[in-house]
């Protein structure tokens, strides 16, 4: 045949190895980035020594390389989970006896009005005094269930003297604010050391700390300038409530 013949075929060929070289040029792009993907991934769950990962325990990695595509499953799981940072360890056991004293705390406030025959606001206080300790019960619970140590503390002498009824409502609802921002304290402590148990368990105490502020701050809002007529009939009114709330 001609030369002629010969050429078509020629640059079909040339065509056709040109277009495998690209690919193969593609492929090694590819496995590089990979490669170096794996290895920074594996080096961050291993504490940046990869060359352990593919060891006897289960672990396999390339041949000839240090670069380990699957770590041992309990290499991850070790990683993975972060223990209690001593703060919330701390927190938590100093809210066990927060919750304590705000109990003393209301039962206090409880002691003022029934001395000047404010039945209602006093029973009103004895019972959230009565809710106060179970809080402390119940993180005591979890506490131990979850082997925390809990340290009691001493117990500050409460306050028992005011003016007025109002002097009153506003301690309170200073002591429920501070409370607030104890238990934020122990979520967000929880959250920077990973324990989203702890969190969980939190949740409902930061919904009942809303109702808390937004229930005394009304109070205090009405008993402010009341008149002896108008605080008579709240006393009434939370006396109903406290009632109430014992028969449930």
């Amino acid at each position: 045949p001609s030369r002629s013949f010969f050429l078509p075929l020629a640059v079909f060929f040339q065509k056709y190895i040109n277009e495998v070289k690209m690919k193969l040029v593609i492929l090694a792009a590819c496995v590089q980035t990979v490669a170096a993907f794996s290895g920074n991934y594996l080096s961050q769950l291993n504490g940046g020594n990869t060359a352990n990962v593919a060891s006897a325990n289960g672990a396999f990695g390339v041949n000839g390389g240090s670069v380990a595509f699957a770590p041992a499953p309990e290499q991850v799981m070790a990683t993975n989970q972060n223990g209690p940072s001593q703060e919330m360890l701390d927190l938590i056991s100093k809210q066990v006896s927060v919750e304590l004293m705000a109990s003393q705390a209301y039962m206090s406030a409880s002691i003022w009005f029934r001395s000047r025959n404010m039945d209602g606001m006093a029973a009103w206080m004895l019972d959230e005094s009565d809710e106060e300790r179970g809080h402390g019960k119940e993180i005591l619970e979890f506490a131990m269930k979850n082997h925390y140590p809990v340290q009691l503390e001493a117990l500050a002498l409460p306050r028992s003297e005011w003016q007025a009824p109002d002097e009153v409502w506003e301690t309170i609802l200073s002591l429920e604010q501070q409370n607030t921002k104890n238990l934020l304290a122990i979520a967000h402590a929880a959250d920077k050391c990973g324990q989203y148990g702890v969190k969980a368990f939190l949740d409902p105490f930061h919904v009942e700390q809303i109702e808390a502020e937004d229930k005394v701050g009304g109070i205090l809002a009405k008993v402010r300038g009341a008149s002896i007529n108008l605080l008579w009939e709240l006393d009434y009114m939370l006396g109903k409530e406290a009632e109430e709330e014992d028969h449930h």
